[in-house]
């Protein structure tokens, strides 16, 4: 006798005495606890045993949904397969669309690499939808061939020169949406591979390397004319700050108060914060920052971040910090236009030709070890380090 959905109504949530089962026909059935909990389950026969297996409880599972329910699981039945050992399988909800687009392959990385692993996701998933044209982007995967993707490559290079972007601004797109595809067949979303064989320089060229580095006279003015700087006090420790160490702005503007350990004089970017999460870096905070970041921290006294944004307790926009290099060339005479990653070349290249061992520049920069090194000596070289470190200072204050 069939259940309707009226009598589950009546009997869900109510004291009840009656069968604990009750059949629906089609191997469906309902058990009923005397509190009138409900559950939906199929009942089987598998390599000759009877079985039975719970496919939902109600109200969550309609008895619409009930039915279709143990009719897919029959047909797993039917191939001599038992529901009991498919669980694993069954509970993964699959992204399935059935004739995805380049923009679906893009939203579908995004949502389930992008966001969880990626610094700034909108920014990067802006910057690769920005090189492409309606056309490509509403493009089925599966009807492309070699020459498709040629094609869609190409017009990814033409639309960036359109929008007067740098030459390497499409070059590194087409890197990415390589990837975005890798990902998708590595997942199971898309099977169309006729891409692999084409290369991004086939299509656009990459940013020239960039050599640019300060004179050591050039960093003298700097570090000697920074209070004199039409900019926040937060900036100008940022700027001395990366001055000093040299490391990404990016690991300044992500760090937190607890990662300046300013009674050991450490600081310490977190795996996470670094280029890759490869590993943690640990630098020597010198006598000459300790007061000011002693004064940053004490601006902010409930914040978690060390350089906060102006709006509340994240990190310092990178945009705004990135300005602070415009600042001091256009204020401080016999100054060159730079850029604040330049402080990392800078530093490097003076410290080498003040006679520091690479590897001390290396762990500074928070570069990772190469060869054996890499394997085997995991020290932070602390002492090198500070004496370098110092060193440096020294050299900044003109002596």
């Amino acid at each position: 006798m069939n259940i309707t959905a009226a009598k589950i109504k009546s009997l869900n949530g109510k004291e009840y005495a009656g069968k604990p089962e009750i059949t629906d026909g089609d191997n469906l059935s309902l058990r009923i606890s005397p509190k009138g909990k409900i559950t939906f389950q199929i009942r089987y026969r598998i390599n000759g045993r009877q079985a039975r297996y719970k496919i939902g409880s109600y109200p969550a599972m309609t008895l619409a949904k009930a039915r279709e329910e143990c009719a897919r699981q029959m047909d797993l039945v039917n191939k001599n397969l038992d529901p009991r050992n498919m669980e694993g399988v069954s509970a993964v909800e699959l992204s399935h669309i059935e004739n995805p687009t380049i923009l679906d392959c893009v939203e579908y990385w995004y949502v389930n690499y992008c966001l969880p692993k990626r610094d700034n996701p909108q920014g990067i998933k802006t910057r690769i939808t920005s090189c492409l044209n309606e056309t490509w982007g509403n493009q089925y995967i599966w009807l492309m061939d070699k020459s498709h993707f040629t094609a869609f490559f190409k017009s990814m290079g033409d639309v960036s020169i359109e929008k007067g972007r740098g030459k390497g601004f499409a070059f590194n797109a087409i890197i990415e949406v390589r990837s975005i595809l890798r990902f998708c067949i590595r997942q199971g979303f898309i099977s169309n591979t006729q891409f692999e064989a084409l290369r991004p320089s086939d299509f656009a060229t990459d940013y020239d390397s960039r050599e640019h580095y300060l004179t050591l006279k050039e960093c003298q003015l700097i570090w000697s004319h920074i209070d004199e700087l039409n900019i926040t006090d937060r900036n100008k420790v940022l700027l001395r700050c990366a001055m000093v160490f040299g490391c990404r702005i990016s690991e300044l503007c992500k760090a937190k108060k607890v990662d300046f350990d300013l009674d050991n004089q450490l600081f310490t970017t977190q795996r996470e914060n670094t280029k890759g999460a490869l590993h943690s870096i640990v630098r020597p905070v010198p006598n000459e920052l300790v007061d000011d970041l002693k004064y940053i921290k004490s601006q902010s006294p409930s914040y978690l971040y060390m350089f906060p944004n102006r709006d509340g307790d994240h990190p310092a926009s990178g945009s705004s910090v990135s300005q602070i290099s415009k600042s001091c060339y256009e204020s401080i005479e016999g100054v060159n236009k730079f850029r604040m990653h330049d402080f990392r070349r800078t530093i490097s290249t003076h410290l080498t030709d003040a006679g520091c061992p690479l590897q001390f520049t290396e762990k500074l920069l928070g570069h990772k070890m190469k060869g054996v090194l890499a394997i085997y000596n995991k020290s932070p070289m602390l002492e090198g380090l500070t004496e370098w470190i110092n060193r440096w200072v020294i050299m900044l204050k003109g002596g």
